[in-house]
């Protein structure tokens, strides 16, 4: 059974402005690393909810593009970090929340 990710790899493929046709291994690498460090830094899987929070979509838009346009190193223009961690956090209350109700 594939694990489920946040972000399809058409998502993914939009996120880092790539044709559908770019190589699905790497989209769907990226979709499962982005899933991956939101489920691992916030405790819960937003990947299992029916309709996907939008603030994990932002998040793994922008890690995705940061993994993917700063891989050869330090890229101001593409340095999401603070964006990133703020969104972390903010995932980290809604899991929090869903866990008590």
């Amino acid at each position: 059974m594939a694990t489920k990710t946040i972000l399809t790899n058409e998502q993914v493929a939009k996120a880092i402005y790539v044709d559908a046709d770019f190589d699905s291994d790497i989209l769907e690498g990226y979709a499962k690393a982005a899933s991956s460090l939101i489920r691992n830094k916030t405790g819960y899987d937003f990947a299992e909810d029916e309709v996907i929070e939008p603030l994990a979509v932002l998040c793994a838009e922008l890690y995705i593009r940061q993994i993917h346009f700063g891989s050869d190193g330090y890229n101001k223009e593409h340095d999401y970090n603070i964006g990133i961690s703020g969104l972390l956090k903010t995932l980290e209350d809604i899991a929090h929340a869903k866990d008590i109700i």
